[in-house]
């Protein structure tokens, strides 16, 4: 993916919810399907989404670990804080089996225009 295209609109998610594309944006990681997951970022995280040591490639390479290694996926929790252009979201980390794998994790959610996107995710 060119820079040109890491900070192209994401149209993938435009009309979705914050939960619709926090959803989105962990079933990406555990499929692998990086060009999903990218479009859920936040625009200054798509930018950056292709640099070594940046924080989105972090949580891409942590998150893939977690799925292909322990078979972990996400499941909708709660909103904890809910603003006009700001929610943070908890999920529930779970194992393959479905037991819970320690404490939910929060996820950060921003509105940019019309489309939300990921500013923080947790792992």
């Amino acid at each position: 993916m060119t820079q040109d295209n890491a900070s192209a609109a994401p149209t993938i998610v435009e009309g979705l919810s914050a939960r619709e594309v926090a959803e989105l944006h962990y079933k990406a990681i555990f499929e692998g399907d990086r060009a999903v997951w990218v479009a859920t970022l936040c625009e200054r995280n798509r930018e950056m989404a292709d640099r070594r040591g940046s924080s989105p490639d972090f949580w891409w390479d942590t998150g893939r670990r977690y799925a292909t290694r322990y078979g972990v996926h996400y499941r909708f929790r709660q909103v904890s804080i809910e603003d006009p252009d700001y929610q943070k979201i908890f999920f529930d980390r779970l194992n393959a089996d479905g037991s819970r794998r320690g404490r939910p994790v929060p996820i950060h959610m921003v509105l940019e225009g019309d489309t939300w996107g990921v500013k923080t995710a947790s792992y």
